[in-house]
């Protein structure tokens, strides 16, 4: 992990995790911060060295990998079963794995849209509707007063950006669907709510961090002058998975460092002299 403030100690200690999309950026940070942590992370991912490689660096008693292509249900049940095969418990699940289209809407091709929103926002679906039932049995069976779904949407969820149309819908798609799921089972003790990244440097947003000029104006348009990482985002899911959260339910945190906290318009005071 990157340099941040010491992990608490023990907050998943006996507690089992699965995500999703977990061998690469947002998503290793958070099996890094789980497993850190004391919990037992069952992860998955297309790229089966990649993911064998973070599970032989975290140790195999705590940490399994899946390889598994979220858009497949099967894959998802798959995934499930070998988890609970292993530890008998599901506490938490993030649901991070994801990707993005981007060009006009008119040469937008149907089958982007459609894997885009397959990725970004079914898969969502499928993954917590198998999660859902692991996480009631927890609960039924006595090991834990409650548990917690952490769904990773996107900045793109609360504001459009140009040329991301198909993204723009599927991460609005999942902040709502995961305020659905709050209503629905937060009298079960189940939490859900969904983490907004905005510009983080990762894999993903290489076509920005990997041009000069590109990522000067992503840096320029943050209050913190800089890209978020995906360690800070983990710290974030996190928190929302722990109990320190319990009262924490149908939320949307947003962590993309002060950009949404403008409204767009000019800088006033830049504009008549008054900085």
């Amino acid at each position: 992990m990157s340099a941040l403030s010491p992990a608490p100690a023990n907050r998943f200690v006996d507690r089992v995790a699965v995500v999703t999309g977990g061998t690469t950026g947002i998503g290793r940070a958070t099996v890094e911060r789980l497993h850190l942590e004391g919990a037992a992370v069952v992860f998955c991912g297309r790229r089966a060295e990649v993911g064998e490689e973070v599970e032989a660096a975290l140790g195999r008693d705590r940490a399994v990998f899946v390889a598994a292509d979220v858009t497949v249900r099967a894959d998802l049940e798959r995934l499930y079963a070998i988890g609970h095969e292993r530890y008998g418990r599901l506490d938490v699940v993030v649901n991070n794995a994801g990707n993005v289209v981007v060009g006009p809407t008119l040469r937008l091709k149907p089958e982007q849209w459609r894997r885009t929103l397959a990725l970004n926002l079914d898969s969502v679906f499928d993954s917590c509707q198998l999660a859902l039932p692991l996480l009631q049995a927890t609960i039924a069976s006595g090991a834990a007063p409650g548990a917690a779904i952490v769904n990773v949407a996107s900045l793109d969820a609360v504001g459009a950006d140009r040329g991301f149309a198909a993204y723009n819908a599927a991460k609005a798609g999942v902040v709502n669907f995961t305020r659905s799921l709050a209503l629905e089972f937060g009298p079960a003790g189940i939490r859900c709510n969904t983490v907004s990244p905005g510009a983080i440097d990762t894999p993903l947003t290489v076509m920005t961090t990997g041009d000069p000029t590109a990522a000067a104006a992503f840096e320029a348009a943050n209050p913190l002058g800089r890209y978020g990482r995906s360690e800070e985002v983990a710290a974030a899911i996190a928190f929302l998975a722990a109990d320190e959260a319990s009262f924490v339910n149908g939320a949307n945190l947003l962590v993309d460092g002060g950009v949404t906290a403008g409204t767009g318009h000019p800088d006033v005071m830049g504009l008549f002299g008054m900085g």
